[in-house]
């Protein structure tokens, strides 16, 4: 086993970082198959030496699930305000007799 194994490990971490930050997440699946290589060939205890390399990952990897969580928020409010303009919107075309469109299953909240 190889220090370059635990560096690429680190490598990758900044990788994905950087696509999270840059909001790229359709890159995002292209990241998951490479790391699931790379963990596969992990050994189950690592060695002492590789532990900053692992750290690295491991406190990234915070940034990252704190980024995805924070967008995944931006957008769930995104949703929820166009849902209150559709409903407005709706309001307002009640008084043109003209009949509101029917409302998908995609567009309902939950």
């Amino acid at each position: 086993m190889s220090a370059q194994l635990f560096a690429a490990i680190a490598a990758l971490a900044r990788e994905e970082h950087a696509i999270v930050v840059d909001e790229r997440y359709e890159e995002l699946e292209g990241v998951r198959l490479r790391r699931d290589v790379l963990m596969a060939a992990l050994p189950p205890v690592p060695p002492a030496w590789a532990m900053d390399d692992l750290r690295e990952a491991a406190r990234l990897q915070g940034l990252i699930t704190a980024a995805l969580r924070e967008a995944r928020d931006a957008t769930g409010a995104q949703l929820r305000r166009l849902g209150t303009a559709r409903t407005g919107a709706q309001g307002y075309a009640a008084g043109t007799g003209v009949p509101s469109a029917p409302r998908s299953a995609y567009s309902r909240l939950g």
